[in-house]
């Protein structure tokens, strides 16, 4: 005798809601694919939309000014907090910006004009990210970066690839530019580039355009200087 579970009807059901099953899992999992296929197309979509729109000289323009008015609000920022007497306002300050700090700190306020996130690392690494060279100084344009390579007085002092030392933004008016130099001080207007060191000698100017930046690219190029 044949029971109801094992009958040749029931188990034809079973094997149709498993068919069923399987084809609603099939066609879920398609559903799902092509919804992310979709995403991912229009993501790119607004990406290419973003890059052509961050190539427009206007556009450019404009977010070279907004970053070097970014790294302005930091006028008065100290150095570092080594170099501060514990218990006075510079020591407790909340915020500290050396040299390459100040730049990388505009550019991650910005981070979303830009359109990447820069790293942590000093002034090097921003040297070898900028690949266009500028010759003279009037062809700098306001935002654009002064790189320093030089040798330090300390022989233990940590030694960067290219020797590169310091980094400030120029402003324009003159020899103008923004950067943090001293290790007692503070991020500054400074009249010019060019200055005397305490810590390192043999110094040789580097002009850089952040038009590479600007059109949302920053990328490690291991330029020769």
């Amino acid at each position: 005798m044949i029971s109801g579970c094992d009958s040749p009807e029931m188990t034809s059901r079973i094997q149709d809601n498993k068919e069923n099953a399987t084809e609603s899992l099939q066609e879920a999992f398609q559903r799902f694919r092509k919804a992310k296929q979709e995403k991912i197309r229009l993501a790119l979509q607004e990406e290419k939309k973003a890059a052509a729109q961050r190539c427009d000289p206007q556009q450019m323009q404009q977010l070279r000014k907004k970053f070097f008015e970014q790294a302005l609000r930091y006028l008065g920022v100290p150095y570092a907090k080594k170099f501060h007497e514990p218990g006075t306002p510079d020591y407790d300050a909340p915020l500290f910006l050396d040299c390459c700090a100040l730049v990388r700190r505009a550019l991650r306020d910005l981070k979303d004009d830009f359109g990447f996130t820069v790293g942590p690392w000093n002034q090097a690494y921003q040297f070898d990210s900028l690949p266009v060279s500028i010759e003279r100084e009037e062809d700098m344009q306001p935002g654009d970066l002064v790189f320093i390579s030089g040798t330090y007085f300390n022989s233990k002092s940590k030694t960067y690839p290219h020797n590169m030392v310091h980094v400030e933004i120029w402003l324009g008016d003159g020899e103008k530019t923004i950067g943090a130099r001293w290790h007692r001080g503070h991020v500054q207007i400074h009249d010019s580039y060019k200055f005397v060191s305490k810590s390192y000698y043999n110094m040789v100017y580097y002009f850089r355009s952040i038009d590479t930046w600007l059109k949302g690219i920053c990328k490690k190029y291991l330029l020769a200087k």
